[in-house]
């Protein structure tokens, strides 16, 4: 009997610890409702198997607790997941990033982006990272293909030309050159072609390398002509519409804008012709003062050093009609001023005539050294009349003693021009020359005569 109920009690420890194991069972890691554990006093029975014990959860949802924990029993248990044993949590790791990629992140323009990975490339080509470099080049290159226009392409494909080349990569930098340049020419815009061509002259300083600049050199000189030659038919053609305005004060005023327009950088000869019209269309101005303001302005925009003869004569005959009173009033100052301006381009009879304006005062103050100058300028150049007005001067002693001998040189190589006067002059000069000083006068002319052929 006392065996038996030992028995009894054994059985009953047994079935409270099956019973524990159903009520405290490891929570699923999935959320699952929360089981209210109740307290189980174990049963003594004489039948060994134990009855399944179901417990229901509560119907009322419960307030949440803080920091998502459920209460089960009194305590507090945390509703993260709980590992199964023997399994390990998997943590994805994302590799390191690269400081260069994460620095053009904050950058927003693609073409800036491939100028800044460029840029550190070459750094770091020239601190011997080369391995470095190149996979930036790589990232550099995939943005470039996601440039859509010409106009974006040209100038990123440059900044990658110098990278290459500091990568010792200069085979593939030719090839990218090529590209950048046939961007360039594929733009149709003019305005945006210079402005990208002007961003890869840019980009070239970095580069430092004189056959890629030779490159864009050659590109460069095409561009400008083409300019050149679409600039130079828009201005003929505004030189067709000039001709049809009536009145020609204000055909002489647009004749002047085209002249300046084709003088900078277009043809000078062209812009030259466009000025003597304009002047030509000014002395056809009725009024006088108009006319005079308006030769005025046209030739004062003239700024050559060195206009061709068909402005220089213009410019003569505009002092020949002031001091003639022709055409325009006879003012002999303005005559004068007229004058200058073709003999300081070289016009040798507007030298001759402003010469002798100076020997007699007329429209500027009288001064024999000033008209020395200007007919020695003449004589110099093979003006016969020149000549003759400089040999009376030194014949004469006017700006000193008298110089038969020099006299005698121009007065030879004036009469071998068949100037008549100077024929006669010499013979007079002569009778009062020794046969030796006249020799050497001769002399003296045919040494300027064979200079003059050398020359040409």
């Amino acid at each position: 009997m006392q065996n038996k109920r030992a028995e009894m009690i054994l059985a009953g420890i047994l079935l409270v610890g099956i019973l524990a194991c159903f009520i405290f069972k490891p929570a699923p890691t999935q959320e699952a409702p929360v089981i209210q554990a109740q307290p189980v006093e174990p049963k003594i029975t004489p039948e060994p198997e134990p009855e399944p014990v179901q417990q229901k959860a509560k119907a009322e949802p419960e307030e949440p607790k803080e920091a998502d924990e459920v209460v089960q029993g009194d305590a507090s248990v945390s509703a993260e997941p709980i590992e199964e044993p023997g399994e390990e949590p998997v943590v994805e790791v994302e590799p390191p990033k690269d400081p260069a990629l994460a620095l053009i992140e904050t950058v927003d323009a693609p073409e800036d982006k491939v100028r800044v990975l460029c840029n550190l490339a070459g750094t770091l080509a020239e601190a011997g990272e080369m391995d470095r470099a190149a996979i930036i080049l790589v990232h550099a290159k995939v943005i470039i293909e996601t440039l859509k226009t010409d106009a974006e392409r040209a100038p990123a494909l440059t900044y990658l030309v110098g990278a290459l080349i500091k990568i010792d990569q200069t085979d593939e930098a030719k090839n990218i050159l090529k590209s950048a340049l046939a961007a360039v020419s594929a733009i149709e815009n003019t305005e945006e072609k210079v402005a990208v061509l002007a961003d890869i002259t840019g980009a070239m300083k970095e580069v430092g390398d004189s056959a890629q600049a030779k490159e864009v050199l050659a590109q460069s000189l095409v561009l400008a002509r083409q300019i050149q030659e679409q600039s130079q038919a828009v201005l003929n053609q505004s030189l067709k519409l000039a001709d049809q305005l009536a009145d020609n004060a204000e055909k002489a005023e647009a004749l002047k804008a085209i002249a300046l327009a084709m003088a900078q950088p277009g043809d000078p000869r062209q812009a030259e012709d466009a000025f003597v019209q304009a002047l030509t269309f000014a002395t056809q101005i009725p009024e006088p003062d108009k006319k005079a303001a308006a030769l005025e302005d046209v030739a004062s925009a003239f700024t050559r050093s060195e206009p061709g003869a068909a402005f220089a004569q213009l410019q003569f005959s505009i002092g020949w009609m002031y001091y003639e009173g022709k055409n325009l009033p006879r003012d002999p100052a303005l005559a004068a001023r007229w004058y200058r301006k073709a003999a300081e381009h070289g016009h040798p009879q507007a030298q001759v005539n402003l010469g002798v304006m100076y020997t007699e005062g007329q429209g500027v103050p009288s001064n024999n050294a000033e008209a020395f100058n200007l007919f020695s300028q003449a004589a110099e150049q093979g003006h016969a009349e020149g000549q003759t007005a400089l040999v009376m001067m030194l014949a004469l002693g006017q700006t000193g003693d008298p110089d038969f001998i020099q006299a005698t040189k121009w007065f030879t190589l004036a009469a071998s021009a068949g100037d008549d006067a100077a024929k006669q002059a010499q013979a007079e000069l002569s009778k009062k020359m020794t046969p030796s000083q006249v020799a050497e006068g001769q002399k003296l002319a045919q040494a300027w005569a064979d200079s003059q052929k050398v020359e040409e």
